[in-house]
């Protein structure tokens, strides 16, 4: 073979190993969305789909949701919420599919957030308790109550470093005033923005022992690491963020904005700098986010030709559709997960 021919080969195979490894390290990675079916009768349908198959989860007749998704090992665990009959609202979580009830429907009740850790499953959210909202969280099943009267509280996110439980959220109706920006660390309350206005902590992540927590100030999207505010939004801009995902030195942030024309669209931040996601003739809207390496994943929705809203996905910014069933008039992805990088 001619010797620059030969070189030529080589630069060729080794282009084509470089292709092909990349292309299988991507397919080595599953990637796990949680969300719902809206069906022609009216009733939502509990759902989530493994690398675009979709499952469903709920087994009666009345409307179900999901919240948050999670993997550990090969187990999948979804959180979410039911209502069998009408008035009566059940948390519940699916792992593996088998459901498990948090709840006996006595009061109204969200889950918002799951977690996994070890050998514990963690489900976060809150409930109507009389006349005010109480933030709460299940550990393998049993209930604890992270605030008391006169505190109104929910709680939005949760996660497990150690032997460490961190729940975060909102509470009012106490001093200072204002809903308030806080967190539980292992039931004791901290509070991290007391502006005497509204405050929220919405998502929370951990990346090595920093700890990094989403939220609002009024109308201001910030985060803070370690306790240390960064603002992403100013009064501007009508926005809000639903998640974040720390990998390595990037902070990513998935959300939402109003753009000029009226519309809501999905956005991601990447240490700051905003991608609209959302496609310029479309609305849409990013729920939550999950990084590996330099990849992002955002689950949301997006709307068709006919405005009709479907569940997706985006890996860096490119769009992937997700199944919708023959008999459902609109889908949502709420959680996303990723196992096997």
């Amino acid at each position: 073979m001619n010797k620059r021919f030969r070189v030529i080969f080589m630069y060729v195979a080794a282009a084509l190993v470089l292709i092909l490894s990349a292309s299988c390290s991507k397919s080595k990675v599953d990637v796990y969305i949680s969300g719902y079916e809206e069906l022609e009768g009216g009733n939502r349908m509990a759902v989530y789909w493994k690398n675009g198959e979709k499952h469903v989860l709920s087994d009666n007749s009345g409307s179900s949701w999901t919240s948050s998704i999670a993997v550990s090992g090969s187990d999948v665990y979804v959180a979410g919420y039911e209502i069998p009959e009408p008035g009566k609202f059940q948390a519940v979580y699916w792992k593996n599919g088998e459901k498990i009830i948090l709840s006996d429907g006595a009061n109204m009740v969200r889950t918002t957030a799951v977690a996994v850790s070890g050998s514990d499953v963690y489900v976060t959210g809150w409930e109507v308790n009389q006349v005010r909202f109480s933030a709460i969280y299940w550990k393998n099943g049993v209930k604890t109550v992270l605030s008391d009267a006169p505190l109104s509280s929910m709680a939005y996110a949760i996660a497990i470093a150690d032997d460490d439980v961190y729940v975060a959220g909102s509470d009012n109706n106490g001093r200072p005033e204002g809903v308030k920006a806080v967190y539980w660390k292992n039931g004791n309350r901290e509070i991290l923005s007391a502006n005497t206005g509204n405050a929220s902590i919405i998502a929370i992540d951990m990346y090595g022992s920093d700890i990094y927590f989403l939220g609002k100030e009024d109308t201001i999207s910030v985060y803070w690491k370690n306790g240390e505010k960064t603002t992403l939004t100013d009064d501007t801009v009508i926005s809000n963020v639903a998640s974040i995902a720390v990998s390595e030195s990037n902070v990513y942030i998935a959300g939402n904005e109003i753009d000029e024309r009226g519309k809501a669209v999905a956005v991601s931040w990447k240490n700051g700098v905003k991608t609209v996601l959302t496609e310029s003739t479309n609305s849409g809207k990013a729920n939550s986010a999950v990084a590996s390496g330099d990849d992002l994943f955002v689950a949301g929705n997006d709307t068709d030709a006919d405005n009709v809203q479907y569940a997706v996905y985006w890996l860096n910014g490119k769009k992937i559709a997700l199944s919708r069933g023959a008999n459902a008039t609109s889908a949502e992805a709420n959680g996303i997960a990723i196992s096997g990088k």
